[in-house]
């Protein structure tokens, strides 16, 4: 039950309809007894100031989650960053410390911690990760880098994502072995949209998916995307976007604090 003295994580983005990280969350918060909550908030672009204020004074938000299209804008709103957020130049979490804004990015965090849950390591793999360059992507692909990923095939088709990423690796990674090329590797992520309709081709080609030691898509549907179905049919462990969303709960409630929802 909610009351007033419930503490409050409000996940904003415009819209939020399609979010589904509440669940998750909430159902840690009940099975331990916890008085909190997660509530979507759908905040358009015009009224984020306004929200940054009320996180700042409110007493009863300890902070909050933040998804599309508020990731960069919520980076350049907080006072302080992680490492990690800094690197990647958005964030997807904030902790709100007597006043002060602090941002971390735990989208690829979230994922390894899946990778981690369905029994494969990923230090001293390859990867091989569709829409590198694309918010989740990056984060993916930096999550993999700081957990010792051996080498990783990248593909992204916008040129100028393409373009960042490739400054991203030389920067902070460049330890790495990378390549641009759609090939075979140890573990496949889907970090594109192709899924979301059930009409989408599949993102990999037939010999990606036949040498895959696990499959990952970012993609949340209610009845699974053809790319779950076809890691089935193979009898490949798959990583799904819910289970990316349940490596969530623990990744930010750790950044928001021990004493914290």
């Amino acid at each position: 039950m909610i009351s007033g003295s419930t503490r409050i994580i409000p996940i904003i983005g415009h819209p939020v309809a399609q979010v589904v990280s509440p669940p998750a969350f909430n159902g840690a918060f009940a099975k331990e007894g916890m008085d909190s909550a997660m509530i979507p908030l759908d905040v358009p672009r015009e009224a984020l100031a306004a929200f940054w204020t009320l996180l700042r004074a409110s007493p009863n938000m300890t902070g909050c989650s933040v998804t599309y299209p508020h990731k960069r804008a919520a980076f350049d709103a907080v006072d302080s960053h992680t490492s990690r957020a800094a690197r990647l130049g958005a964030l997807n979490t904030v902790r709100c410390d007597a006043g002060h804004l602090t941002g971390d990015a735990t989208d690829g965090v979230a994922m390894c911690a899946a990778i981690a849950a369905s029994g494969l390591t990923v230090t001293g793999r390859s990867a091989l990760i569709l829409g590198a360059g694309g918010g989740a992507g990056i984060a993916i692909v930096d999550a993999l880098c700081e957990n010792g990923i051996r080498s990783l095939s990248l593909v992204e088709t916008h040129a100028e994502r393409l373009a960042t990423l490739q400054s991203f690796l030389t920067k902070n990674w460049a330890g790495v072995e990378v390549d641009f090329e759609l090939k075979p590797a140890d573990i496949v992520i889907n970090a594109t949209t192709l899924g979301k309709n059930d009409t989408d081709d599949s993102p990999f080609p037939e010999p990606v998916l036949a040498e895959a030691a696990m499959i990952c898509d970012v993609v949340t549907h209610r009845t699974g995307t053809r790319l779950s179905r076809e890691a089935l049919a193979r009898n490949i462990p798959f990583v799904s976007g819910e289970d990316m969303g349940r490596g969530q709960v623990a990744a930010q409630r750790k950044f928001w604090g021990s004493d914290s929802p």
